[in-house]
């Protein structure tokens, strides 16, 4: 986890920071603000933002005897260059001028990783994603299969999979392979390290790893927390992404460890009322339960313009929360992989389905890959398309 402490005097800058690092540092993240230019507490990175500040030359060096030994960043609104060389002078990892570029900020966080400040380097963390939805039958996990699989195969992402969807398996199903060990055998095992995790997951290509779920209602009472926790941050470690499989109709103890873990919570409806009704309440029940707001991104599942679905902007106005993206609708196709065993980016490439998953994929790499300049085809794209399908027909030809 990468703990920021931003010190600044603009303190309704809060989200803006938020969505600025989540942006940039694929893993778990812990961010406080505060207003005194005083170091309070320790973090693996400080960011003095002296945006609007009159005297930032004389407030750095008041402050420059508690930055020693370490990691800290030099932000301001204006190009100061003796800003700029004081911040040099007393060590500070980089001098941003707003509103800078995210890659400017990756450049930054690069070197955190790598130059030590009285300590050792940031150490790799993995992003940690939990696919979800209140209501069953939302196609929770077909979207954590070719999520993982656009990731790992499209990217080239050291990608985990764990499956905590109750007893079901899914995810083992759909990618047809026999998990070495479920979760249970995990928490059975206690110690939980590197070498143990290697020999713990089965491997999907080069790239992709998976933890089958529990198999029998026994194997839940030997469910341990702290085990899981450990796995968490062992995991991180050692992979790019975790993807995890959750249960519907659950905020068990289980589902709820997975949910506070993850950096972003990935949350399925359709256009069914149902879905938009249950996950509506269970979006507002999680923020309830404390869940940062940020970290809640809807996606709707089967989107079928042409057969007169609901408008997304009154999906989005149902469940009171930003849309994050949309999968269109391609049941053939997804029923064609279910029985082959196989994610439909490995089926149908080239197909919409394939390329809304690499677009869903890339926002979270926030790779310079073509593959993120890719838009969804149109309603009316969709409609043309089908016009001519059905001319292709025998009946076009009357």
């Amino acid at each position: 986890m990468l703990k920021v402490s931003i010190i600044t005097q603009q303190l309704n800058e809060g989200q803006y920071w938020q969505e600025t690092f989540s942006n940039a540092w694929s893993g778990q993240l812990e961010l406080t603000l505060q207003k005194e230019f005083v170091i309070k507490k320790e973090a693996d990175l400080i960011v003095l933002d002296f945006t609007g500040h009159e005297k930032a030359h004389e407030t750095l060096t008041d402050i420059s005897s508690m930055l020693t030994g370490k990691h800290f960043l030099i932000v301001s609104d204006v190009k100061d260059i003796d800003l700029a060389m004081d911040a040099m002078k007393f060590g500070a990892i980089g001098f941003l001028v707003k509103p800078f570029k995210r890659s400017e900020l990756l450049a930054t966080l690069e070197r955190l990783r790598h130059v030590p400040a009285g300590g050792a380097a940031i150490q790799k963390s993995a992003k940690v994603i939990a696919m979800l939805s209140y209501k069953g039958g939302t196609g929770v996990s077909t979207g954590v299969v070719n999520l993982a699989y656009a990731l790992s195969h499209v990217y080239q992402k050291k990608t985990l999979v764990i499956d905590a969807a109750g007893f079901s398996n899914h995810v083992t199903v759909l990618l047809n392979v026999i998990p070495k060990c479920t979760l249970a055998d995990v928490c059975r095992q206690g110690e939980v390290d590197e070498q143990y995790l290697n020999s713990a997951v089965s491997n999907v290509g080069k790239n992709l790893s998976i933890i089958g779920g529990l198999i029998k209602p026994s194997d839940y009472n030997d469910v341990n927390i702290d085990v899981l926790n450990k796995l968490i941050e062992v995991a991180s470690e050692n992979y790019d992404f975790i993807i995890i499989d959750t249960s519907a109709h659950s905020l068990d103890e289980m589902t709820m460890f997975f949910i506070n873990k993850a950096t972003d919570l990935l949350l399925l409806t359709t256009f069914d009322l149902l879905a938009i009704r249950d996950n509506r309440f269970y979006i507002q029940t999680l923020k309830e339960l404390g869940i940062s707001e940020h970290k809640i991104k809807p996606i709707i599942n089967r989107q079928n313009w042409y057969i007169g679905s609901l408008e997304p902007e009154l999906v989005q106005k149902q469940i009171n929360h930003n849309i994050f993206h949309a999968l269109p609708n391609d049941w053939q196709l997804c029923v064609e992989s279910s029985n082959y065993g196989r994610p439909v980016l490995e089926l149908a490439p080239d197909s919409q389905l394939s390329t809304s998953y690499k677009i869903l994929a890339s926002k979270f790499v926030k790779s310079d890959s073509p593959e993120t300049n890719l838009e969804l085809p149109t309603k009316e794209a969709i409609q043309s398309e089908e016009k001519k399908q059905k001319k292709k027909g025998i009946l076009g030809w009357f």
